[in-house]
């Protein structure tokens, strides 16, 4: 159990290392890439380009911090509480995070193969994962070990969930800043579970 207790809590050092690593590259780009509008511009614009190579880094560490993060999750909840399903969609977020960053999207309004290709990774990562944070934070509200973070992990992913439609749904001339806050929260709830299972004491 201590050998189990000890990888929990490595594997939410790496997520929390990872998630921050993602929002530090993400943050400092807006700055760097005077090209590009702030409100406007979708994070997928900033794959190309100058810099580019340090957020494909991030995205490919963020995968790995979701993966470390669902694992974690988990092998820490109560055996009777532990599901397969969250596992799956965290699982399903962090390859479609993988995939919207080899396959480059398209800068203008022609779609190309590996834009679509692109289109539809993103939306399984944003899908996926959102759906994983909302599945995993419902779960909390019985398990044991994670009941008292039930209401502040759930209220954050509901309000993710309904940001991330109306981005889907409406377009505005900000929509660069709604995907963006989008990514925020989402990076807001993994991080705040990393840190919780790095935290997380023996039962």
């Amino acid at each position: 159990m201590h050998g189990k207790h000890t990888l929990i809590r490595w594997l939410g050092r790496l997520a929390l290392a990872g998630v921050s690593f993602y929002f530090l590259v993400a943050a400092v780009l807006q700055f760097l890439r005077t090209d590009y509008s702030f409100l406007g511009t979708p994070l997928s614009f900033y794959l190309l380009g100058p810099y580019n190579g340090w957020l494909h880094a991030a995205f490919y560490v963020l995968a790995a911090a979701i993966v470390s993060l669902a694992l974690a999750t988990y092998l820490s909840s109560a055996a009777q509480w532990r599901s397969i399903t969250t596992l799956v969609l965290f699982m399903l977020g962090a390859i479609g995070v993988v995939v919207t960053a080899v396959a480059a999207t398209d800068t203008n309004a022609r779609l190309t193969v590996h834009g679509a290709i692109h289109l539809a990774a993103a939306a399984l990562a944003f899908s996926a994962t959102s759906f994983g944070m909302l599945l995993q934070s419902w779960q909390f509200r019985r398990d044991p070990v994670w009941r008292h973070h039930f209401r502040p992990a759930m209220e954050l992913a509901v309000f993710e969930f309904l940001v991330l439609w109306f981005y889907a749904l409406i377009h505005t001339r900000v929509n660069g800043f709604m995907e963006k806050l989008t990514i925020v929260l989402i990076l807001i709830w993994l991080g705040q579970q990393a840190g919780r299972l790095a935290r997380l004491r023996r039962h």
